[in-house]
This record gives structure tokens, sequence and C-alpha cells, in this order.
């Protein structure tokens, strides 16, 4: 069985932190989010997975999954351009299937659920849905017994709580009802009409329902709990750095190099490497990228990205662009604030 990964999309909701790469390499609990993707894939047995590749910063995806080996898998990369639809995605992979099963995982996804039982119950396709709150956002699921009997594509009406939520199983036999497709008003093709015109043939079509947490990483607000909830589950107490004059508390980890002078750290939080915490509160729910700086300031439920520095400044519910520069006037003022890639914002603004 294979597995595919589609890494496309503009990620117009999360800008500006979109502006300069895709969204599924925003770093969220110590890895991109694609990585958790690409890492449920492994757990399933699956080692052979095709990244599709749109638009937005192709080049930083290579750089950096490369040929898969440090992840221990095999990967290939397939290039979609602007985004015509899962559907069309799917079919670009036609020649890597060739034969075999396969898993599509979207790549800004993120999920607790072993995706492995929608691969083994003799299904011609099936699909992970989870209940949800308000439908009308999502591609819905009408079932009856085991099998799906409907797909709608953000339902006016509520016909079923039961959203898609980006994880298919397939056997080939989807190239040929893709193959058929027209695009819709979106100019896309849809997957849900393939699946569809698959159910009104007669072919078997299953699901799976998630019976537990998942997030569709759409927004800050989705980015922010994915964060805190991939920590409150996997976050490791590690300590790979220099602790001086410190206070660490619950479960943190701290990365190669990194240096916790005169702070408090209150986990889950995750440290990456070459961080220097200096003056400072971190945590809890937070995670700060790789070669950061953080002095004098007060973080909590925020994700710092790679390379950025944050001084004299109390912020919560952030989230900070990579190679950022935030610098306050002041742990007793309060933010909230959302910035991208290199944004300089200092004292008086």
């Amino acid at each position: 069985m294979k597995g595919i990964i589609l890494h496309g999309g503009q990620g117009t909701r999360l800008r500006p932190l979109t502006h300069t790469g895709p969204k599924q390499l925003i770093n969220i609990a110590g890895k991109p989010i694609s990585q958790w993707a690409l890492e449920k894939l492994k757990d399933a047995g699956v080692d052979n997975i095709a990244i599709v590749l749109g638009e937005n910063s192709p080049r930083k995806v290579i750089e950096y999954y490369g040929d898969g080996r440090k992840f221990g898998v095999n990967i290939e990369y397939i290039y979609q351009g602007k985004a015509r639809g899962i559907a069309e995605a799917i079919y670009r992979c036609k020649d890597f299937i060739d034969n075999d099963d396969f898993i599509v995982y979207l790549g800004d996804n993120v999920l607790f659920d072993d995706i492995l039982p929608i691969a083994s119950n003799g299904s011609d396709a099936s699909l992970l849905l989870a209940h949800v709150k308000d439908p009308r956002a999502f591609g819905v699921a009408v079932t009856d017994g085991d099998r799906i009997v409907k797909l709608v594509e953000k339902p006016k009406e509520i016909i079923s709580d039961l959203a898609l939520i980006g994880v298919y199983y397939f056997k080939p036999i989807v190239f040929d009802y893709i193959a058929e497709l027209k695009p819709s008003w979106r100019n896309e093709l849809e997957i849900t009409e393939a699946l569809q015109d698959m159910i009104d043939d007669h072919r078997k079509v299953t699901f799976k329902i998630a019976e537990s947490w998942w997030k569709d990483t759409g927004n800050p607000n989705d980015l922010l709990e994915a964060n805190m909830k991939l920590l409150d589950r996997f976050g490791k107490e590690k300590n790979f750095g220099s602790i001086e004059n410190s206070e660490v508390l619950g479960r943190s980890f701290i990365g190669y190099g990194s240096i916790i002078h005169n702070s408090k750290i209150i986990g889950p939080v995750h440290i990456g490497n070459n961080v220097t915490i200096e003056n400072a509160r971190v945590g809890p729910y937070t995670t700060i990228g790789d070669r950061s700086e953080v002095k004098d300031a007060d973080i909590e439920y925020s994700l710092i990205l790679d390379s950025s520095v944050v001084n004299n400044i109390r912020i919560s519910e952030s989230i900070i662009g990579s190679e950022s520069k935030i610098a306050g006037d002041g742990k007793n003022s309060h933010y909230r604030i959302v910035v991208g890639e290199k944004t300089s914002i200092v004292r008086g603004w």
C-alpha cells in the first residue's frame, strides 16, 4: 500500500504566515504539520509516499523532506501547481500508485486516530469521518449501516453531522471515476463527486468515525489549538540544553544547544535547538522554534517560529513568524498578535 500527502493550497486563511511558505510546514509541537501526517502513514505501514506540491514555495518542502530516508520512508514529489481540486491532485499520482491500494492524507490535517482501519475492510473506498457541530462548512456523508449512501459538499441544510476530515483509502479503480469528472463551479475536480459516482455504481464505499480529536489547521486559532493538543498528548520531558538558575515545571522538551537562564518554564512546552531564554517565563502550551531568542518576556499558549526574537513583552495566543523581531514595552502590557515571516515590531507600535 502507498500513501499520498497533499501539500498544495495557498493557505489564505493563515496569511500573513503563508505569504512566504506552505502552511503545512508551520511547526507545531516541534514538527511541521505535514510531518505529523507522514508519521501517521508510516505508523500504518506505509513507507512509499508521494507528496503533491502546490505553487507556494514547493522547494522548501523538498528541502525539508528530501528523499524521505531521515524519516524512514521513501518520498517522491509530484507537482500539481495551481490547486484544481483534491481529485485532480490524486489523479496526478496515477503512475506512482500503479496497481496498489493507497491512502490519501491532507497535509494540513492533524488527528489522533490510527488510520489503518479504513484500509482493512475490503472496500473500494473508505473515508475517515467525524461528528461536527456545524457540518455546513464541510463535505458531509449520509450513511446507512456501514456504508455511505450520499456525499454533499458544504450543504446549505444539515443533512448529516458526519464530516469528511481529509483521510481517504482507495483502490486504483478510483482513477477511472476521476477521469470522467467535469470541473465544478469552483473549477476544480471534486473528490466527493468521484465518490458519489462510485456509490451510484454500487461500489463499496465505507467509513470509520474518528474516535478522538482531529483538526483542520486552516486558521491561526486552529494552529494554536493543534499545538496545545499535540503538546498535551505527545509532549516529552527531555533536556538536551543548559539550565542555569531556572525552574522547569511539567513536561518540557529543551533542544540541543539551548540555554535557559534565570527563567521559569511551565510545561508542556517544546523548545527547539540553539534557543536562548533569559529572564523570561515560557509556557504552558508554547512552542519555541530553533535559533530563537526570548528575553525579558512572558509567553504562553503561543507559537514562536524559527530564528525569531521576542523581547520585553507579554504575549499569549500569538504566532510569531520565522526570522521576526518583536520588542514590546514591558511585561505589564499584554498582547495577542499574529505576524508573518521577517516582521519587525519594536517599542512604540
